[in-house]
């Protein structure tokens, strides 16, 4: 029983790892309510999204709360972590080996493209496997109210609910993400790959040891300006 705990304790930290770094990035970029309160970087605690954070620690225990309404309702908020979690990693997968082919560069550790492309699939093919088998009702094959899973509802409403924000009113303003980098770390041919691109580093100074936005439209969203230290 103790190894359980611990396994549930070593996943919970890795699951709110990854949800804090993604809604910083959100916020980052003015994609979320609240964006300026959750933009800033904690420079006290060792330059980590502090406020990103609190903010998943307490949403997460919010939701929590519904575990104590049935089993079902704990069965459902366990198999939404993996769930969004796998789809949040594999849509850019997904999307860099259908449409970004022509346009990926390779980081500093890249498998060729022999092994890259194959290796992309396997991992699609997990997260696809992992994501449906997370929705499956634990009994079957005819569930009852009782032990359904209702991932599956919960995930759609968040996905149809994501589509709606965005083609309503956030891609009106949003122009991608902003990458947030220290100018003097810009080697030259760093440099020179940012003019190549068309590229604009906002808020340049060789003065002062900035922080700034860049990104793709070279106008920015308006609401995404640049990473603050506290």
């Amino acid at each position: 029983m103790s190894l359980l705990f611990i396994v549930q304790f070593l996943m919970g930290l890795s699951i709110l790892v990854a949800a804090s770094r993604q809604a910083w990035a959100f916020s980052r970029d003015g994609a979320l309510p609240f964006s300026r309160f959750f933009r800033p970087i904690s420079q006290k605690f060792g330059y980590i999204p502090l406020r990103t954070i609190w903010g998943s620690v307490f949403l997460a225990a919010i939701l929590g709360l519904l575990s104590l309404i049935a089993p079902a309702a704990a069965q459902a908020l366990f198999s939404l972590a993996v769930a969004g979690n796998n789809l949040a990693w594999g849509i850019p997968i997904f999307a860099r080996v259908v449409w970004g082919q022509k346009k990926f560069k390779p980081g500093p550790f890249y498998t060729g493209d022999r092994f890259s492309i194959p290796i992309a699939w396997g991992a699609i093919t997990f997260l696809v496997f992992g994501t449906l088998l997370s929705m499956f009702p634990v009994e079957g094959p005819d569930p009852t109210p009782q032990n359904m899973n209702y991932t599956v509802v919960i995930n759609s409403a968040v996905w149809f609910g994501a589509l709606a924000y965005y083609y309503i009113d956030a891609r009106k303003w949003f122009t991608g993400p902003k990458i947030t980098i220290d100018t003097d770390d810009l080697t030259e041919a760093q440099q020179q790959a940012i003019a190549e691109d068309g590229l604009e580093i906002k808020g340049l100074d060789d003065a002062v040891h900035a922080k700034v936005s860049v990104d793709g439209s070279g106008s920015g969203s308006g609401s995404g300006s640049d990473v603050k230290t506290v």
